[in-house]
């Protein structure tokens, strides 16, 4: 983790409980940095099936974060929960900002492993565990040919999503476009952006004919990866028909 401002706030982190994923890991693993990681953003996932346990965790981890000298620069700036998910940024002095939440594991044997799997594209599927790093195969895959797929683009694919794939094409990495796929990218990123969060102030008459106001939340969660032209099937189906029987 040597492409970051500072390292002193991995001592803080319990990574038993919580792992660091996605791309600052790959950024970590290329042999040149990353152009545009100057805002050096670390997402940490909570992996443990224990909903109740979460939000302790962050106490601790806040408090581990504060307990450190500050000469290190490693004090807490400020914490801000993220509205309506289960998530928090913690920016700290040395302008590193670190984003940990939790994701749906249900009943997975192997939370990380699920989590990983579900990030819809596979140049991301990866994680650090503190003393080893975790991957996917299709991570391995794409690293090994500086290329990506993004198993749940489709035609109406978000504006949010086509941002991320030119995001990674600049950082040098090919897009693979599956084959059937009749979407136009710059259609798509015609769109209007949609926030993952907002709200709205309604005003309603009530059965008194009273004026009435309201507050409406509105939450976008990112997509499940739904693989939706099946690459991963078709290309274990390739290399390894047989494993395509036991499923």
């Amino acid at each position: 983790m040597t492409r970051f401002a500072s390292n002193m706030w991995l001592e803080a982190i319990d990574f038993s409980k919580l792992a660091i994923v996605g791309g600052c890991v790959l950024n970590a693993l290329c042999r040149s940095p990353f152009p545009d990681t100057k805002n050096q953003d670390v997402n940490l996932v909570y992996y443990v099936n224990d909903v109740l346990d979460f939000e302790k965790t962050i106490d601790t981890t806040i408090v581990n974060l504060n307990k450190m000298d500050s000469r290190d620069l490693t004090n807490v700036m400020k914490v801000k929960k993220a509205p309506g998910v289960p998530s928090y940024n913690v920016f700290l002095n040395c302008g590193i900002q670190l984003n940990i939440s939790r994701q749906p594991i249900c009943q997975s044997k192997n939370p990380l492993s699920h989590i990983l799997h579900n990030f819809d594209m596979d140049i991301c599927q990866v994680g650090f565990t503190g003393d080893k790093i975790v991957s996917t195969f299709p991570f391995l895959e794409a690293l090994a040919t500086k290329s990506f797929v993004v198993y749940s683009l489709h035609a109406q694919s978000p504006k949010s999503v086509c941002a991320r794939i030119a995001k990674y094409c600049s950082r040098g990495f090919y897009h693979l476009e599956p084959i059937g796929f009749d979407g136009d990218f710059n259609s798509l990123m015609a769109q209007e952006e949609i926030p993952l969060y907002r709200v709205e102030n309604l005003q309603y008459i009530d059965d008194d004919s009273k004026i009435r106001h309201a507050t409406k939340e509105f939450h976008q969660s990112f997509a499940d990866n739904i693989d939706t032209f099946r690459l991963q099937e078709k290309f274990i189906h390739m290399v390894y028909p047989q494993l395509l029987q036991h499923t």
